[in-house]
């Protein structure tokens, strides 16, 4: 039975929150532990896909959520080229259970789920705990951490990796993060500007080659983000100074604004070559890394969670051996792999193609979806393939292996 199994989640991002949370829900008890002294408020994902928006109604968080979203009801596509512009409106497409996108910040997402989780018996979220190393025996796990930077041990049946692409629990079992690393920076900055007084949806990608970028919705009190690539060989320094530099390119001649913050990091297409250790187990940017345009690390991190605690409640109530834990592992990096990272590097290439020919076709083929309410119904439904296929007891029959992407070609 669920009830009382020990599980420790290194990791308060959203798949570990997700995943914490709903091992709660099963009877766990369940202990997250981050290095951070809280939750991270630099900017982060913002944009709730309907994968996402149905994750969060099937633990009924959904109702939670609206009250603090603002609500997008399209996608745009901008074409600078010609001026022209491509809409995909939800509400157009008849019998959509979701009409809509969730636009918050991933730390206010963050703070409603350990509000919800913490009113679980055995719960604990325990800040300024860093993961060290885990040695595992057959039926338990003995986790080294540093707690306020003194050496301590933590007991559990299971753990969960879920510290982001630079995970300590990945690189303490020794698994492979197989993939690359692309050349540029990627900025991410909020600031205070009513994009919708000029036309603009909840959420747009601008295909501007060199000035490619993102822009997106985050409450309705006019903060919004904005996401564009920089010259990985400057400084940190540098890159902030030239943000209003770059914003020339972006906002409307002589607007006024006011950057609210900015963070910059590298972004990968990466995945680990196993998701499972024995009574470890990973998941999101812990499992596997992706360019954040369009999406699809943040919501195929809460699909590993949904998967994951999915996985637990079937082993602990006998409704599936042990390797429904090797099916977790298979068919989130088969996900990962086959859907979310090839999705992710054609949007990232699409929007910063520089090639005008290429351009004008994009502009086309974009224009063209637009006006086919099946063809955009079909790009809307096109995430829930992130929720990838059940556990079957004969998985293994006929299951082919993906390889990981090796160089960025």
């Amino acid at each position: 039975m669920s009830k009382g199994k020990r599980v420790v989640v290194v990791g308060a991002g959203p798949a570990g929150l997700f995943t914490a949370f709903g091992l709660a829900r099963l009877g766990a008890h369940v202990t997250v532990i981050d290095a951070a002294v809280g939750i991270n408020d630099s900017p982060r994902a913002n944009v709730y896909l309907h994968s996402t928006i149905k994750a969060l109604d099937n633990v009924g968080l959904l109702d939670d959520a609206k009250e603090i979203a603002a609500l997008g009801h399209a996608f745009q596509m901008h074409f600078p080229l010609s001026g022209n512009v491509g809409t995909m409106d939800f509400r157009l497409l008849e019998g959509l259970t979701y009409p809509f996108t969730l636009h918050f910040g991933q730390n206010r997402l963050a703070e409603l789920i350990l509000r919800h989780f913490l009113a679980f018996d055995g719960t604990a979220m325990r800040w300024n705990t860093r993961f060290i190393g885990a040695e595992q025996s057959a039926d338990a796990v003995q986790l080294s951490v540093e707690v306020d930077g003194v050496g301590a041990t933590m007991d559990a049946d299971w753990v969960i990796g879920a510290d982001g692409a630079r995970s300590s629990v990945r690189k303490a079992l020794g698994i492979e993060f197989e993939g690359f690393t692309w050349p540029d920076t990627f900025m991410a900055t909020n600031l205070y500007f009513d994009f919708e007084k000029y036309g603009y949806a909840a959420s747009n990608m601008v295909a501007a080659g060199e000035d490619w970028h993102v822009i997106a919705k985050i409450d309705d009190q006019h903060l919004w983000r904005i996401a564009y690539g920089e010259d990985s060989d400057l400084s940190e320094e540098q890159r902030l100074a030239r943000i209003r530099e770059r914003y020339r390119n972006f906002l409307p001649r002589n607007a006024s604004f006011e950057l609210e913050r900015a963070n910059s990091y590298r972004v990968h297409q990466r995945s680990a070559n196993t998701y499972r250790k024995g009574r470890v187990l990973l998941a999101g940017d812990a499992a596997h890394a992706t360019n954040p345009i369009g999406g699809m690390g943040f919501t195929s991190g809460v699909q590993d969670a949904q998967a994951l605690v999915r996985a637990l409640g079937q082993l602990w109530n006998n409704e599936a051996g042990d390797d429904v834990l090797d099916f977790y592992a298979e068919e989130r990096r088969r996900v990962f792999l086959e859907v979310a990272n090839p999705t992710a590097i054609d949007h990232k290439r699409r929007t910063q193609r520089t090639d005008p020919a290429a351009r004008v076709a994009d502009e086309q083929g974009f224009i063209g979806m637009t006006r086919d309410p099946d063809a955009v119904r079909h790009a809307v439904m096109s995430v829930f393939k992130l929720e990838g296929v059940p556990y079957t007891p004969d998985w293994r029959a006929g299951f082919q292996r993906p390889v990981a992407p090796l160089a960025a070609g």
